[in-house]
């Protein structure tokens, strides 16, 4: 519960920028000390033999480009409650915005889309007592890095780099390009996460036979890694290396900034010296190919794709 009221009690006070929808998701995006951040609401349902559940999960994560604006437009929150009622077998949460013009009730319906919004709503659940908590102020989790990245050396086993070294070196090369990036260009908490996430497993599923879902015992918000990590996969189904790219350049399109800005992480760590074996023409054209991600995927992080164009133009002296 304390985890939720961080994320409550950092939207309180807030402007609202814009209100967005996606299935059973909804995103609030609002402006904390001159910049925008994202709370989005997961209307989660669970059910069996050990009960029934109707809650909310928060994080901090931007929907994907796909989401689509809501009728509702909010004004400042000047309020959050929150309400609920667990037995012990069932549990049940709504929740309350208490804007500058109206109030909003967030709740559960009957019905496949069951994430509700309605204004001017009385609440049916008894009000939940407020809880002191702020969302964390580190640029990321070490727990989930370390989690991840052991679950990402068993999965690579003994895969060395084309100079021989060990996976690992260019699995936290790529993190490293990440990590910094980062600091320079701070996104929330959970998207940092993920960002780190992804740059440790992105090549498992292309590299070995693991192959992650979110029932994967991965560290984080299984479901966005998971997604990530597949966009970030090429498909060898394809006919052509270069339809392979092309394919998961529009993949990445359509996930968070959080995920796109690995590729460019990826592609940085990969433009150093070339191996002694690729020829003039193959180096001209991973080249091209770089130049191709970064006009594609640029917009995911500026200090990254600033990064890659220095890259691209250093590597010309390989030629």
């Amino acid at each position: 519960m304390r985890e939720k009221w961080a994320y409550l009690n950092d939207i309180e006070g807030c402007d609202v920028v814009a209100l967005y929808t996606l299935h059973n998701l909804i995103e609030i995006v609002y402006l904390k000390e001159g910049k925008q951040r994202s709370l989005t609401i997961n209307f989660h349902v669970a059910g069996g033999a050990m009960g029934y559940v109707e809650c909310f999960e928060f994080d901090s994560i931007p929907l994907p480009p796909v989401k689509e604006h809501h009728r509702f437009e909010l004004q400042k929150i000047l309020h959050v409650n929150l309400y609920g009622s667990d037995n012990g077998w069932e549990c049940y949460e709504e929740l309350e915005l208490v804007c500058e013009k109206a109030s909003y009730l967030l709740y559960f319906s009957d019905g496949e889309s069951y994430a509700t919004i309605e204004k001017e709503r009385a609440p049916s659940l008894p009000k939940l007592p407020h809880v002191e908590a702020s969302l964390p102020k580190e640029l990321f989790s070490v727990e989930c890095f370390k989690e991840n990245l052991a679950f990402a050396l068993l999965a690579h086993g003994e895969q060395k780099t084309p100079h021989g070294l060990p996976y690992s070196m260019h699995l936290l090369s790529v993190t490293a390009e990440v990590i910094n990036a980062l600091t320079c260009e701070p996104l929330s908490y959970d998207e940092a996460n993920v960002a780190i996430a992804c740059a440790l497993l992105h090549d498992v599923n292309e590299d070995t036979t693991t192959k992650i879902t979110k029932e994967s015992p991965i560290a984080g918000n299984k479901e966005v890694i998971a997604k990530g990590v597949l966009a970030l996969t090429k498909d060898k189904n394809l006919p052509s290396k270069e339809t392979q790219m092309r394919d998961s350049l529009e993949r990445l399109k359509k996930r968070q900034n959080c995920v796109a800005m690995v590729k460019l992480a990826d592609r940085i760590t990969n433009l150093g010296d070339p191996p002694k074996q690729w020829d003039e023409a193959k180096k001209r054209a991973y080249l091209e190919e770089a130049k191709v991600i970064l006009s594609e995927l640029g917009y995911a992080h500026h200090s990254l794709a600033t990064k890659l164009s220095e890259k691209i133009e250093a590597y010309q002296l390989y030629m």
